[in-house]
């Protein structure tokens, strides 16, 4: 039996320009019966533009025809599905200017106009992607790859959250003979409360360190030491300052990042060839204010003297707060101004002036939430992939490529809150183990409030 209308409508459609009022009805019920309601009404569009191409003059007549003949197709197949329909009918001018409404519009073709649309739209985000994939692997390339992970032992929270430990060093971890130190230790939360929790640990702050002193004495080492003595034990300083979160904070971090002085300025050049804009701030220098302060140049020794450095004998640093004599110093000044790698680094690192090591985590976590600002906007991930690809290649991380591109980076889109721990004058002093001095704090209070922040 399909066989048959199968061979019928064939037949129909091959004679289509010949078919009376009865078989055209025939041909548009099998229409709608073999290829669906929709073909039905193309069927019929088209039908209507070939009537009208034909003859000018005699095409409302012809169109009235065939709405006729079409109107009952559509109302006998509608009432078998028990479904009302308003019947179809052409609307056209008349040649004297007056219209005659013989039913509703014709049907329009807007579905695939926006079927179009659609996988235009599409195509064109994966090109993109494709463009920024393809700058992103070129820029670790450009660097010679990745550099090597140290041991990490990290997991994600109970919560799915992921934290990320910071640590800025003065040199890369194990690419020299010299031992890392780090002034610079953060955690970064991704996936908390909808935005990106950035908490600064002040460095000096006296912990217990695992496996290091007596423990019953209380804390009695700076959390920095932590990074220097795991990086003498086989280059396991990011595990020890995680292990050492956590045995004191009750914090954990599936992932880290190192980045040292030399790769920080590249990172920023590459990433922002025209610099960074950014409002200087620093407070007074033994009770008096500068408009342009002095800031020790840490990479003076090894790539030379930049334009804005200038060279202090021993007694114009100690005037200025600088117990270590003189050298280069880089003159940066007070107030908004766009800065290169290296400045933003000196300034970031700066800790001379009256507020010492709180001015410098305030500064450290301002350059961090202009960056964010500055890499969240979709126009710089795109243009700067190949920069984002340097980035990752000259820091030592354990981060993947997929979690970095598909949750951290969306991820600053909802912003960054920034906390400190702890806060500025909460705290006492004290010594280390070795007498230097650090700061004594109640690590109750600062364990619950990381955990609030960051999760465990």
């Amino acid at each position: 039996m399909k066989d048959n209308k199968q061979k019928r409508f064939e037949y129909l459609r091959a004679n289509k320009a010949y078919l009376s009022e009865r078989e055209k009805q025939e041909y548009y019920e099998l229409v709608e019966e073999i290829e669906g309601w929709q073909a039905l009404e193309e069927e019929y569009a088209a039908d209507l533009e070939e009537e009208r191409a034909q003859s000018e003059s005699s095409s409302s007549e012809r169109r009235r025809r065939s709405s006729r003949s079409f109107d009952s197709a559509p109302e006998a197949f509608l009432s078998k599905r028990g479904k009302k329909k308003e019947s179809r009918r052409a609307e056209e001018n008349l040649d004297d200017g007056t219209s005659e409404e013989t039913g509703s519009k014709k049907p329009k073709k807007k579905k695939s106009w926006l079927k179009r649309i659609f996988f235009i739209l599409i195509a064109l985000i994966l090109i993109m992607i494709g463009f920024f994939i393809y700058g992103y692997q070129r820029g670790i390339s450009r660097e010679g790859g990745g550099i090597k992970a140290e041991q990490f032992n990290g997991a994600a929270n109970a919560d799915g959250s992921v934290n990320i430990l910071l640590l800025g060093a003065d040199q890369r971890p194990g690419q020299s003979s010299g031992v890392a130190h780090s002034d610079s230790i953060m955690v970064l939360n991704v996936g908390r409360n909808g935005k990106m929790q950035l908490v600064s640990f002040m460095r000096d702050t006296l912990v217990n360190i695992p496996g290091v002193g007596d423990a019953s004495q209380g804390p009695n080492m700076k959390l920095n030491a932590a990074f220097t003595i795991g990086e003498q034990n086989e280059n396991q300083g990011v595990e020890l300052v995680r292990q050492t979160l956590q045995q004191n904070f009750g914090i954990n971090a599936k992932y880290y990042a190192v980045v040292d002085f030399s790769s920080f300025a590249t990172v920023i050049d590459s990433m922002f060839p025209g610099g960074v804009q950014i409002d200087a701030k620093f407070a007074t220098i033994n009770g008096q204010k500068f408009d342009e302060v002095p800031v020790p140049d840490d990479l003076a020794e090894t790539e030379g003297m930049a334009k804005n450095d200038k060279e202090l004998s021993a007694e114009e640093a100690a005037a200025l707060g600088y117990p270590d004599g003189g050298g280069i110093f880089m003159m940066i000044k007070q107030g908004p101004q766009r800065m290169d790698g290296r400045t933003l680094l000196n300034y970031a690192r700066f800790r001379h002036d009256d507020q010492g090591d709180f001015g410098r985590v305030q500064r450290q976590q301002q350059v961090m939430q202009t960056l964010t600002s500055k890499v969240k906007n979709p126009l710089t991930l795109f243009t700067g992939a190949s920069a984002l690809g340097t980035a990752r290649a000259v820091t030592m991380t354990n981060l993947s490529n997929t979690f970095l591109i598909t949750k951290a980076l969306p991820a600053m889109f909802g912003g960054v809150e920034n906390t400190t721990i702890p806060s500025d004058n909460d705290w006492q002093s004290a010594y280390d183990m070795y007498g230097g001095s650090g700061i004594l704090i109640d690590m109750n209070k600062y364990g619950a409030k990381a955990q609030e922040l960051l999760g465990q």
